[in-house]
């Protein structure tokens, strides 16, 4: 059974505190239930308003949580701004907006369900979140782009880069809050596990195309023989 909301007494919301003050309240509530138990009815009562009065801001639920799910995102960005700002190399930076994102996952674990999770169907739907998440993977997009840039990388393979980082920042974030990584039967640190993660796929970056290739190259060798052996088989039959 979902926990009781607390209710705040003789709260003042006027002059738009109340839409404010559900955002606060829905952020919290996902510290305790899922965004699956959340509606209207239970966070008006977390912050002691009529059930009608959300509807003075929020169409429904939906909406509510999808705000919600935008604010997760503009501090996710406000840290990736920083990182951005900051003095460090361009290697540096793009280890920290990495970690970041899995910092921001594991101490934000509700909030952060809610924002890729499948609660909120349609992203699009809401212009504030499009505009929200956009703005955060740009930041991070910039700096894994700046890096590939300075480790040799063409153009045209920028946006694979991007994307080979984010797929691997957000695949351990998700494996780490479901409980699935590390393995319950390893004993592997999680700190020591993010960082082995982050900077395996920023030892690939930075060691340039070049590289890649010769790992490709060695690859299909290995493969040649079972391929060899294979049609021998099929031309016997």
């Amino acid at each position: 059974m979902s926990p009781k909301p607390s209710i705040a007494k003789n709260a003042d919301y006027h002059h738009g505190n109340l839409r404010n003050a559900l955002i606060e309240a829905g952020r919290s509530a996902l510290m305790e239930v899922s965004a699956q138990d959340l509606s209207l009815r239970y966070l008006a009562r977390m912050v002691g308003v009529s059930e009608a009065a959300p509807s003075r801001h929020f169409a429904g639920i939906d909406e509510l949580l999808a705000t919600i799910a935008a604010s997760g995102y503009r501090d996710l960005a406000a840290l990736r701004v920083a990182i951005r700002d900051s003095e460090d190399t361009a290697l540096a930076k793009a280890y920290r907006m990495m970690r970041v994102y899995i910092e921001f996952a594991q101490h934000h674990n509700g909030l952060f369900s809610l924002m890729i999770g499948p609660r909120i169907a349609a992203h699009q739907a809401y212009p504030e979140l499009t505009e929200e998440s956009n703005r955060s993977f740009g930041l991070f997009s910039e700096t894994i782009e700046a890096l590939a840039i300075e480790s040799g990388w063409a153009q045209s393979d920028l946006k694979l880069v991007t994307h080979a980082a984010w797929s691997m920042e957000h695949g351990l974030a998700t494996l780490i809050l479901s409980n699935r990584a590390p393995r319950a039967d390893t004993k592997v640190a999680i700190p020591k596990l993010i960082d082995f993660v982050v900077t395996t796929l920023l030892s690939a970056v930075t060691a340039g195309p070049d590289h890649l290739q010769s790992v490709i190259e060695q690859c299909e060798l290995v493969q040649k023989p079972v391929a060899t052996r294979t049609a021998r088989k099929r031309a016997k039959a």
